[in-house]
């Protein structure tokens, strides 16, 4: 499981968390009917979010995406790497 979901397993506690205070909002039909309240819940949801990823995190931790492992060849260091194949 750790290849497919990547990072910390508390971010994806977080992004569950949001996605259900979210979802219940919609199913709610707070979009429609109170869209006010609907709008200052998803930039409550969103600074929370933020605001609880730098907290947690130790200074320089990168805290986007684990390092990739490549498969086909090692990338020296410094070099770019080609996504593309045409010449």
């Amino acid at each position: 499981m750790n290849r497919i979901f990547l990072g910390k397993w508390w971010h994806w506690a977080i992004l569950a968390a949001s996605v259900a205070a979210l979802w219940f909002a919609g199913d709610k039909r707070m979009h429609v009917i109170h869209f006010n309240t609907f709008i200052l819940s998803l930039i409550a949801v969103t600074a929370g979010v933020i605001a609880l990823l730098v907290a947690k995190s130790r200074p320089g931790e990168q805290i986007t995406r684990d390092p990739l492992e490549w498969d086909v060849e090692e990338v020296p260091e410094g070099e770019p790497v080609r996504l593309d194949e045409s010449d």
